[in-house]
């Protein structure tokens, strides 16, 4: 199964919010904002909100922009 474009997207967004900048609340949360407001660019779409999940304190450890990517992919289409 090959991954579309928006799920290695979401999924790179997920690592870094995770692993990287996700010990620093104020980074990992400008992050969360910047992905949500990317994700309701590429989806034109209030789904996009779900992403918002991921300003909930310990909510953060949810998949969310990988299954966002994931939709993104079965709307638009985004093979590699």
């Amino acid at each position: 199964m090959k991954l579309g474009k928006y799920t290695l997207l979401g999924f790179f967004l997920d690592l870094v919010d995770w692993v990287i900048v996700g010990f620093v609340p104020v980074l990992g949360d400008g992050l969360d904002v910047l992905s949500i407001l990317f994700w309701y660019w590429i989806l034109k779409s209030p789904v996009a909100l779900v992403g918002a999940i991921e300003l909930v304190p310990l909510a953060d450890v949810l998949p969310t922009n990988i299954l966002l990517g994931l939709y993104a992919d079965s709307k638009k289409g985004g093979k590699r």
